[in-house]
């Protein structure tokens, strides 16, 4: 069952720029929203966590058309500003095999005593939510997204004031220098070297 969020502010204290935690009752914090597996054969897992395994994740951990946590009716997403903390704990050991759903000790048991084939195991780590911070994530990346764009209409202007003058400073040397309709290549040619020696 998924987690559902109300990330409305309301009267929570706090800004959007530092983050405003979310009120998270029992049940939401002891829904498991995200399950990994960490192969118990260090031949092909170099890394074995232990104790308690944290995650942060801006957006929804479900896969497909199941999603984990929830915003009003749809999937949270990077939009919504939150920044979500899991923490994750070994649940125990399960056998995996292709196609097949995890399988308990128990059931590893029967299966290899009715076969005679190996499972490989793996460590179960499931996670839950620790906290949640809305932020004015969005916002912000709209902003910058802004600024940068100001900046490089402000670099274009530049740029193309300071060909407009190079230009105009190369036909007044031109026409100094009695050519009265200079080529543009030329006026730009003169203005370059004019400029240049200023």
């Amino acid at each position: 069952m998924p987690v559902v969020l109300d990330v409305e502010v309301g009267k929570r204290e706090g800004n959007l720029e530092t983050g405003i935690a979310l009120d998270l009752d029992e049940r939401q914090r002891e829904t498991v929203v995200l399950t990994k597996f960490i192969s118990n054969n260090p031949v092909h897992a170099d890394w074995q966590p232990s104790g308690e395994w944290y995650e942060e994740t801006t957006s929804d951990v479900g896969r497909g058309k199941n999603p984990r946590i929830i915003v009003g009716k749809r999937a949270a997403s990077i939009d919504d500003g939150l920044i979500i903390q899991l923490v994750g704990t070994m649940s125990g050991l399960v056998g995996i095999l292709p196609g097949q759903p995890p399988m308990s000790e128990s059931q590893v048991e029967a299966y290899q005593d009715a076969t005679e084939q190996p499972v490989p195991m793996f460590q179960q780590w499931d996670f839950r939510i620790k906290s949640i911070l809305r932020t004015n994530g969005p916002e912000a990346r709209q902003a910058l997204s802004r600024s940068e764009d100001q900046k490089r209409k402000n670099a274009q202007t530049e740029m193309f004031e300071a060909f407009t003058k190079m230009f105009q400073t190369g036909q007044k040397e031109a026409m100094a220098q009695g050519d009265v309709s200079p080529s543009a290549e030329k006026a730009l040619t003169l203005g370059a070297a004019v400029g240049g020696k200023k």
